[in-house]
């Protein structure tokens, strides 16, 4: 089972930063999440929130925002007084750090709420410029939008991801033109209907895993992987298992 930095190891930083990325990196995690948007000038930046608010001192949302003020704003305070001045990074600085590092990166689209036109293309012309296509999975929400990554980059990873029910996947079978590699379940839908989706061969990876008792249901259910906030923590209780 592999442990998966959610967005970096975000217990120990403020989340989706460079701080909380290389965090991840001390700590000998196999694979680090991030989110990705885009500013009102099209850079793509890793941000959670479609709101500036929760984690920078700034306002208003990412898509009407120029990248220029987003850079000034500090998105490392809110976390901690050591980490202020930390700013929001590019996809691309990010993807620069670790290009030459042995580690698997879940770039989830944020597109779920917000549409983004042209957010896939950027993400994937960006991964191809770093060359990290075969250390890359393309997440969302969104069928439609994993078909488009499906479209531009076959041979880049592709996981979809769910919240509130299963029932999809068994009702409506298109889905699975999309040729995933993962399914990337809320750690509340693990019970049957998932044991059919890995007797297909899908990487099952649920989110996120904070508790020993959620770890251990999905030691259970024999699943390929986890997200959690705290990966180092998860790695030692795995340890201990």
């Amino acid at each position: 089972m592999i442990v998966i930095a959610h967005r970096g190891s975000s217990q120990l930083a403020p989340e989706n930063t460079l701080p909380a990325i290389k965090q991840a990196l001390r700590d000998r995690i196999e694979a680090i999440e991030i989110d990705v948007q885009m500013t009102k000038d099209g850079q793509v930046i890793v941000f959670h929130d479609e709101w500036l608010g929760r984690t920078t001192n700034g306002n208003g949302f990412v898509y009407d925002t120029l990248y220029a003020e987003i850079r000034r704003l500090d998105a490392g305070k809110w976390f901690h007084p050591r980490f202020t001045g930390t700013h929001v990074p590019l996809l691309a600085e990010v993807l620069k750090l670790l290009k030459d590092h042995p580690v698997t990166l879940n770039i989830e689209l944020k597109n779920n709420l917000i549409d983004y036109p042209g957010l896939e293309k950027s993400v994937i012309d960006l991964v191809h410029r770093y060359k990290m296509e075969n250390k890359v999975i393309l997440s969302s929400f969104r069928v439609d939008s994993l078909q488009t990554c499906l479209s531009l980059a076959p041979h880049i990873r592709r996981g979809l991801l769910c919240w509130g029910t299963l029932d999809p996947f068994f009702s409506n079978h298109a889905w699975r033109e999309l040729q995933l590699y993962s399914i990337h379940p809320h750690v509340a839908l693990l019970g049957d209907n998932l044991r059919l989706l890995q007797q297909e061969g899908y990487y099952i990876f649920p989110y996120v895993i904070e508790r020993k008792s959620q770890l251990t249901l999905c030691q259970d259910f024999n699943v390929d992987g986890v997200f959690t906030n705290c990966p180092r923590r998860i790695k030692k209780l795995l340890r201990q298992n």
